[in-house]
């Protein structure tokens, strides 16, 4: 894996047992013939290393979003099963997941910032389209937060929640895209 990752792979064209002709050599880059997969390896683990604090802060994005992602989904939820059933008494519940969603939230935008550097415009139209809904995402949570505290009517709160999790799902589609590339879930 690491050889492919490297562009070290053969050619799509080349088969393992194709053997190159007499006095010509295959087009394989020098590095793979001089390079183990411990080397390699080693050289990833070298790459890899922190530089900074706010390196760390970017690399902790992704571990930080999926905490918020499942709270205010399932505050969406429970807010659905509430919409069925009202006597359920799920409020609080409801409350308490948003609050924490939306201060996860909140962490997660701000990492995502480091992440993808602190700029207005993107090259990238994934990562812009990802920047600005993640800190959209936020600000609704944070919204929906003062809402279910002040704890007078639903309406607000269901479409606010409605929303965020639209969002949550566009957002999640293009982070995969920048992580597992285009076409991730192979339905193009």
């Amino acid at each position: 894996m690491l050889a492919m990752e490297e562009g070290m792979a053969m050619p799509d064209d080349a088969h393992a047992g194709e053997l190159a002709p007499p006095g010509e050599e295959m087009d394989r880059p020098n590095a793979q013939q001089s390079m183990s997969p411990e080397d390699m390896m080693q050289q990833k683990i070298t790459e890899n290393r922190l530089t900074s604090a706010e390196d760390l802060l970017s690399r902790l994005h992704p571990v930080a979003a999926h905490f918020p992602i499942a709270l205010l989904l399932v505050a969406a939820l429970a807010e659905l099963a509430l919409m069925v059933r009202p006597t359920l008494g799920l409020e609080t519940t409801i409350r308490f997941l948003v609050a924490g969603g939306a201060i996860g939230a909140v962490v997660a935008a701000l990492l995502g910032w480091f992440a993808g550097g602190w700029r207005l415009l993107d090259r990238s139209e994934n990562l812009a389209i990802h920047r600005w809904n993640g800190t959209t995402i936020a600000i609704l949570s944070l919204l929906a937060w003062w809402v279910a505290a002040r704890g007078k009517g639903r309406g607000a709160l269901r479409l606010l929640l409605a929303l965020i999790a639209a969002a949550l799902i566009v957002q999640g589609y293009f982070g995969g895209e920048m992580v597992h590339g285009p076409n991730h879930m192979g339905i193009m």
